[in-house]
């Protein structure tokens, strides 16, 4: 049996739009799956567990990462973040398709240990439009929000890493939905 792709949506933290492309995908695209990452972090309102992330507490987290159950894991401000190894095994030996978002490090890192893997960092077409989505959301403090931005410029400096590069226009994702498509071989 063929193993199934493993596609990984990045891009900088702050508002890009990975949700977003990677729902619109799934809905042209049933039969792929996502996967979700493991975080610490609050859950946002509207948000669904295990399907937008599984929400754990610190303990539990750091006890996953010593019994080395992480492809990858991440510190971002203040949160920690984290792929499961078993599910993407799993799904991979099956023949199944997998989509993730992750952010930049957590992508990098997956591609070190699964080559394979196909990694798209989806960028903003302006600076403005990145902090403009990023602020809609409302949901952390001003501190918080310059420390995701700086983190975001930060992230941008690691492009030339991705396979591939997706301008994701502001309020047209449909542009970055296809060339999504055709960076997984549709």
């Amino acid at each position: 049996m063929n193993k199934g792709k493993l596609v990984i949506i990045s891009g900088p933290s702050a508002g890009v739009g990975k949700d977003t492309i990677v729902r619109m995908f799934l809905k042209i695209h049933p039969d792929w799956l996502e996967l979700p990452s493991v975080t610490t972090r609050p859950m946002r309102a509207g948000e669904i567990e295990g399907l937008d992330y599984y929400f754990v507490d610190r303990p539990t987290f750091e006890k996953k990462v010593k019994s080395g159950e992480f492809l990858e894991w991440v510190e971002t401000t203040g949160q920690l973040y984290g792929t499961l190894k078993e599910p993407v095994e799993r799904m991979q030996r099956t023949g199944k398709n997998i989509i993730m978002r992750k952010d930049v490090r957590g992508a990098l890192a997956i591609k070190k240990v699964w080559p394979k893997a196909i990694t798209v960092c989806l960028l903003p077409d302006k600076w403005e439009a990145l902090e403009q989505q990023f602020r809609k959301r409302a949901t952390e403090t001003e501190v918080l929000i310059q420390a995701r931005l700086e983190l975001a410029k930060e992230e941008l400096t690691y492009q030339s890493h991705f396979d591939h590069l997706i301008i994701n226009p502001y309020n047209r994702p449909k542009v970055a939905v296809a060339a999504v498509e055709k960076a997984a071989g549709f």
